[in-house]
């Protein structure tokens, strides 16, 4: 048994940082808060790994926000990104999450994307990141292939906007599942053997890298 990394980080003062946080970008195209998404339980089934790591995990519905079209922190009046940007900015790992749709991310996920381009503005102009010292993970689900069209293309962003990418970062399950419910999935992919083995290597990755990013940070410029 692998003993669960708890990293417990310090500021020049000597205080006591917060736990590690995790948020999930979570891109299903599932118009309802309570409606069964595949991609959420996988994403479910991390952040439960990483609670073993002592992280603490958020998911946020994408489509349960008003997300405007554009590439700017804020697109104004009743624009909801920028609570999204918050949590981003405030967690130590940054998971997209998206079902296959037609080959690609989710048209949500590919919002967030478009969402994140100032801060890659920011670092062409400063030479300076928000997301250094973050690192990134991806969930995919999906009944056709594209799984890795999907980990390449979020990775290159990711990796373009400032986050470290750890490696065994992602995690995906690809099958016929439409008839399943949120608890026979859950039995399904926890009984997978692959499956169940990379969402736990994956945890294991997310929480030691962002630990050992906080204990240290890759140095900033300038």
């Amino acid at each position: 048994m692998v003993t669960p990394l708890h990293f417990i980080s310090r500021n020049s003062a000597g205080d006591t940082l917060t736990r590690i946080k995790a948020v999930f970008l979570l891109g299903t195209l599932k118009p309802k808060r309570g409606e069964f998404s595949h991609t959420k339980v996988l994403a479910e089934i991390v952040a439960e790994e990483l609670g073993e790591h002592n992280v603490q995990s958020e998911i946020v519905r994408l489509a349960d926000y008003v997300i405007k079209p554009g590439t700017k922190n804020n697109m104004g009046k009743g624009d909801e990104w920028p609570r999204i940007l918050q949590k981003v900015l405030a967690a130590d790992i940054i998971v997209f999450a998206t079902p296959i749709w037609w080959g690609n991310h989710s048209s949500l996920t590919q919002r967030a994307i478009e969402r994140l381009d100032e801060l890659h503005e920011e670092l062409r102009e400063t030479g300076k990141s928000r997301l250094t010292n973050k690192v990134g993970g991806i969930v995919i689900t999906g009944e056709e292939d594209g799984e890795q069209h999907i980990t390449g293309s979020i990775s290159n962003f990711l990796i373009s906007i400032g986050v470290t990418m750890p490696p065994m970062c992602a995690v995906s399950y690809l099958g016929d599942y439409s008839r399943a419910s949120k608890e026979s999935l859950r039995k399904r992919l926890r009984g997978d053997k692959a499956t169940a083995s990379a969402a736990k290597k994956m945890a294991s990755n997310l929480a030691f890298f962002a630990g050992l990013l906080r204990e240290n940070g890759i140095p900033r410029e300038g």
